[in-house]
């Protein structure tokens, strides 16, 4: 179908590894009550990139049915070596999100992470509506990108950006363009019969490695960190026009920050360096 999205703007290690920063086994009690995952449900996921949610849920809900589709063929291979890898068993298509290969009515809970704001609301509603079951749980997340409140670790930070500083990109994808305040998605629900409409915004407090419970955690969250950042820089490296001139620096600064990182974690001080993101959360009832 497409290479678009991994091609263009974020590769599935990308998407996989920002979202398992951010969901993972150490906070998944928040997520499953805000995705309104249960025992014996038939999920799907639209836009499920690399499949961690959908293998999140399958993994702690064994006796749910999940399903996830994406346009993109590479978010989906790499959903389905994850899958594998984790003995895991999740039914995973390329389709589209405006031509859903589902019957009517086939689905208790539909859910999408940060896709409602790349596509016009009729077409991403649609179908989603068509395959879920009346009374199903439809479920829209995504990310408040204004309202940060975050104080990463900064050493060699100012010698990173300048490296990004440096990149020559053509032309860049546009994406996000319907981006909107959450009331106005709210108001389009109810335009399509939908009930129970609700929201929520929660802080994700996911890295904070000196005040995690023990050390495995906070070195998994140091690591996680420096996954999301390592990809992100891959990612615009093999976008960028001089990329090949820049690699092997702006790699190198990145190994060096989490080796020092790791490093002042081991010594015992502390700096309480913190990440998080705003999650606005809606769902409803149809």
């Amino acid at each position: 179908m497409s290479e678009f999205w991994s091609k263009k703007v974020q590769s599935s290690e990308l998407l996989y590894y920002s979202r398992l920063e951010k969901f993972n086994d150490e906070n998944k009690n928040l997520w499953f009550r805000l995705l309104h995952v249960r025992k014996n449900l038939k999920i799907l996921e639209v836009g499920c990139g690399g499949g961690l949610f959908t293998n999140m849920i399958k993994k702690y809900y064994p006796s749910c049915e999940v399903y996830g589709i994406d346009l993109d063929e590479n978010h989906i291979k790499f959903a389905r070596n994850e899958c594998k890898k984790q003995n895991l068993k999740v039914n995973y298509q390329v389709a589209d999100i405006k031509n859903l290969p589902f019957k009517d009515e086939s689905f208790d809970l539909v859910f999408s992470h940060t896709v409602v704001e790349h596509l016009p609301f009729d077409d991403f509603i649609k179908e989603q509506k068509r395959v879920l079951k009346t009374g199903g749980k439809l479920v829209i997340m995504r990310v408040d990108m204004i309202k940060k409140n975050d104080q990463p670790f900064m050493y060699l930070e100012d010698e990173v950006n300048s490296v990004y500083g440096e990149m020559v990109f053509g032309d860049r994808p546009k994406v996000g363009s319907y981006l909107e305040e959450p009331n106005l998605t709210m108001q389009k629900l109810n335009k399509y019969r939908f009930k129970n409409i609700k929201f929520n915004y929660d802080r994700i407090l996911y890295y904070m490695p000196d005040c995690a419970e023990n050390k495995k955690i906070a070195l998994n969250q140091i690591e996680r960190n420096y996954k999301v950042k390592l990809y992100f820089a891959l990612s615009s490296l093999d976008n960028a026009q001089n990329g090949e001139k820049l690699r092997e620096k702006l790699l190198n600064l990145l190994k060096k920050q989490y080796e020092k990182r790791v490093e002042i974690y081991n010594s015992g001080e502390k700096i309480f360096d913190f990440q998080s993101s705003l999650l606005i959360t809606i769902s409803a009832k149809k």
